[in-house]
């Protein structure tokens, strides 16, 4: 099933993070770059909710940084997140998706990168799709407590990411999803789970 959370659920969903999120997904590098966690606190300042700071992170990446196939960094010696941020502001999937897990982090939210397929290139009838090698991507999920991870959409070559504000939204959006949150079937015969 596909994750169709409302922002109004996700807002809902607090910060109380099983340990095992904590200890893997708030991991940072031992030399992270206080310039960009600065930025990060900056950009989240105004906001209470992780669901907020992490809308708020993505809105900053997609506003304030261009899309652009190859990026030449100076030097080696530049930190490439730092350069990326402050200095070309331009990037590519990978570094969109790593900036927002990274800022996320140093904030607190637990956030991973996921690496696959973008949606490809839809046939007239938009019922078959081309998902070629010029379509591999990158992008954060970010882990709310009820739910899991949450894809969210940073990088400016993709459409961005529009959730209802509520349930009652859900329906206007994805008329023929399933909006009850209940099973979409019930099997006649209930199993085990030595028998699933």
């Amino acid at each position: 099933m596909l994750a169709d959370r409302t922002a109004e659920e996700l807002r809902l969903s607090g910060d109380a993070y099983p340990d095992w999120v904590k200890e893997k997904y708030l991991q940072l590098p031992e030399n992270f770059s206080p310039r960009i966690q600065a930025l990060a606190q900056q950009i989240t300042a105004p906001y209470n909710t992780p669901y907020d700071k992490t809308v708020a992170v993505t809105n900053y990446l997609r506003r304030e940084i261009e899309y652009t196939g190859v990026i030449y960094l100076p030097n080696e010696d530049v930190d490439p997140l730092e350069y990326v941020l402050f200095d070309a502001k331009r990037a590519f999937c990978n570094y969109y998706a790593t900036a927002q897990v990274l800022m996320l982090r140093s904030v607190g939210i637990p956030a991973r990168l996921a690496v696959g397929y973008a949606q490809g290139q839809p046939n007239i009838q938009k019922s078959l799709y081309a998902v070629r090698e010029k379509d591999l991507h990158a992008w954060p999920e970010v882990y709310f407590p009820e739910y899991g991870w949450i894809e969210f959409e940073p990088t400016t070559n993709q459409q961005p990411i529009e959730r209802p504000e509520a349930r009652e939204d859900l329906a206007q959006i994805a008329p023929f999803a399933n909006n009850s949150n209940q099973p979409l079937f019930k099997p006649d015969v209930e199993f085990t789970p030595d028998q699933e």
